[in-house]
């Protein structure tokens, strides 16, 4: 799920250390995902930082070169992604998500998936897009889904993520007003970079910027990170 706190002020919250679990995370967005796409389907047109990252991601990746957005939500990104020459397809673990992803962009590419397995051969894709995916994991489960990602990629091929930093979870009761209940997981920036490191990920480039004015008030993280070239 691309779920970024974003602009949002979540109503009911307060801190909460049960993570939720892989069904109800999918059962939340299919609830929140006419809301969510309402309120971050142009979220884009705002954050000129992420807009230039992901120029950068772009040109790294080589146009057209197959990318997964993982957690597209709404399909924006994914979209934007091939406005730029990439050949992407979102993928969001949301049936609902998926649904209002391909009404509002048709001419991308979107397919309900789990990035913990991934619908793709190993070493077949060029770069891999998760802004705000890993916010509904707990540590322990990083490791496991960079492993998935890690799998996918390419020698050379491109990872670039993004997470709010801090070290609580927040639980939301009432999700975009929707009665959704979702836990989202802040990261120190050095605890992705060591899970990403112990996949095998190298190099690792961390980037942190503070929150525009509109978002929730939490510094965000983005992680610009590669397959190596060469296997041992």
């Amino acid at each position: 799920m691309a779920a970024s706190l974003g602009d949002l002020m979540m109503p009911n919250v307060l801190p909460f250390n049960m993570s939720s679990s892989h069904a109800s995370i999918r059962s939340a967005y299919d609830i929140a995902s006419a809301e969510y796409s309402r309120k971050f389907i142009n979220e884009l047109d705002h954050k000129p930082f992420d807009r230039d990252l992901l120029k950068r991601f772009a040109g790294l990746v080589g146009a057209g070169n197959p990318v997964l957005d993982i957690g597209c939500g709404p399909g924006h990104t994914t979209a934007y992604l091939n406005s730029l020459g990439l050949s992407a397809t979102g993928i969001d673990l949301s049936p609902r998500m998926i649904e209002h992803a391909a009404e509002s962009f048709q001419e991308s590419r979107f397919e309900v998936g789990d990035f913990f397995s991934l619908s793709r051969a190993s070493s077949s894709i060029a770069g891999i897009l998760a802004f705000y995916c890993i916010v509904h994991l707990t540590q322990d489960q990083l490791v496991s889904a960079f492993t998935e990602m890690f799998r996918v990629l390419r020698a050379d091929g491109v990872l670039l993520l993004s997470f709010h930093v801090g070290s609580e979870v927040i639980h939301a009761e009432n999700f975009l007003g929707t009665n959704a209940v979702l836990d989202f997981t802040f990261f120190q920036p050095f605890q992705i970079e060591t899970a990403l490191t112990k996949v095998g990920f190298a190099p690792v480039e961390v980037i942190i910027r503070e929150p525009y004015e509109t978002e929730h008030p939490s510094k965000r993280c983005y992680i610009m990170a590669h397959k190596p070239k060469r296997m041992a």
